[in-house]
């Protein structure tokens, strides 16, 4: 299993009986959690640990890298190992080393941001999770995941809080963001000639679930008109059940330009999502939410260019589809079996956390707020749209009144 990697702009500190560093944490009411101006990153080794990993199991897969400012990526040469470097130096060259070294179908990454109301404990089972779902399997062209956790409060009355601390977050992401582009620009640097890398052909995948979309807007709204940064470093991008306005993807707001930066934008939605109803109702009342009722137009004229809504609205859990579109359909097949052998449990928990309900009643709204994660039919879509697979041609999808839109179907 490929090593992955945590990125945040949470306190790090020395736990002094370890003397290993880790995230502080803390259940006081009092402590204030900042996002901090300052990123760091650590590797998560998913290797050895249980199917149903403990705590103190998750936390010991994480490492953190060594703090340390790197003037740039000059000497950093295919033959350097990844190992002797620091901080982006050592992720950026571990990454491109093993993508070029991935068969084919494989070697892709995915950058991942979560969603409100995620404590660095809740984080960890998320991004185990993730990589059971989308990195530890065949049928996932993804080798690699990066995990952008944000100082989340994971507290469901810290709502507000934790929208003020997605705005630093999302610049915090555009200096990683900066660091990536030098390093494109410094390793396959072509002076370099006879010593210059090859292009390893994988692609970088971004994704952003619930009020992560608010960082990922916030991120857009740092690098946009910045023409040093106007590079299309990503694959594709992926939208799920996003807490931002219907009218974030509209011209004019930052997220329109994602489709600059990607081959393509792809944007969940359920209409059925009671967290979003919530955010809707009760936190931002009067704005409809993007991952709830899809764009607000899907008008060739405002949509931009390759951008794909895909409604998840008509999947029911036990329902069963006559609609030809649900067919034979093998990833649904595949999706299924590797989400039969995942226990539920924790996401469960943290759902039930989310949208203070008791646990009994989590497992619908867990499939709607969480498809990517619970539903076959969205993961195998997910998995075909990262493969590359023409948007018409996704087997379990129904074209409904234009290029723009889609339609998933129950199996």
């Amino acid at each position: 299993m490929a090593q992955h990697w945590i990125v945040t702009n949470r306190r790090v500190e020395t736990d002094p009986k370890s003397g290993r560093e880790r995230v502080v944490v803390t259940d006081s009411q009092s402590e204030r959690l900042d996002s901090l101006p300052t990123f760091r990153i650590a590797s998560f080794k998913a290797t050895g640990l249980p199917a149903t990993p403990s705590a103190a199991d998750l936390e010991g897969a994480v490492t953190f890298l060594k703090d340390t400012f790197e003037p740039g990526y000059d000497d950093v040469t295919k033959a350097t190992k990844a190992e002797t470097l620091p901080g982006t130096q050592r992720m950026f060259k571990s990454l491109y080393d093993t993508m070029s070294a991935a068969p084919e179908g494989k070697g892709d990454v995915l950058f991942f941001i979560h969603g409100f109301n995620y404590s660095w404990p809740d984080a960890l089972v998320h991004l185990h999770r993730l990589t059971q779902v989308y990195a530890s399997n065949a049928h996932s062209p993804v080798s690699q995941i990066i995990y952008y956790t944000w100082p989340s409060w994971g507290k469901i009355h810290r709502y507000w809080k934790d929208q003020e601390i997605a705005a630093p977050a999302g610049m915090v992401m555009g200096r990683l963001f900066s660091k990536l582009v030098r390093f494109y620009a410094e390793f396959f640097d072509p002076e370099r000639r006879r010593a210059r890398p090859e292009l390893c052909g994988k692609r970088i995948h971004l994704a952003a679930h619930s009020m992560g979309n608010q960082v990922l807007r916030e991120f857009m709204r740092s690098i946009v008109g910045d023409q040093l940064l106007r590079h299309p470093v990503f694959g594709e991008t992926l939208l799920l059940n996003a807490d931002v306005e219907w009218t974030a993807l509209n011209p004019g707001e930052p997220m329109h330009e994602l489709a600059t930066y990607s081959d393509r934008v792809h944007v969940y939605n359920h209409v059925s999502d009671d967290a979003l109803r919530h955010s809707s109702t009760v936190k931002n009342p009067g704005e409809k939410r993007l991952g709830q009722h899809g764009p607000q137009s899907v008008d060739t004229n405002i949509l931009p260019a390759r951008t794909v809504a895909v409604d998840c609205s008509a999947l029911r859990l036990g329902a069963k589809s006559t609609h030809p579109a649900a067919s034979g359909v093998p990833m649904r097949t595949n999706a299924a079996s590797v989400l039969g052998a995942i226990s539920d449990k924790a996401s469960i928990e943290a759902a039930a956390r989310v949208l203070e309900q008791p646990k009994g009643s989590m497992k619908e709204r867990l499939f709607d707020h969480w498809g990517y994660l619970h539903r076959p039919e969205v993961i195998a879509d997910i998995w075909q749209v990262m493969s590359g697979t023409s948007s018409s041609r996704i087997m379990g999808r129904e074209r409904r009144s234009n290029e723009h839109l889609y339609r998933l179907v129950n199996q």
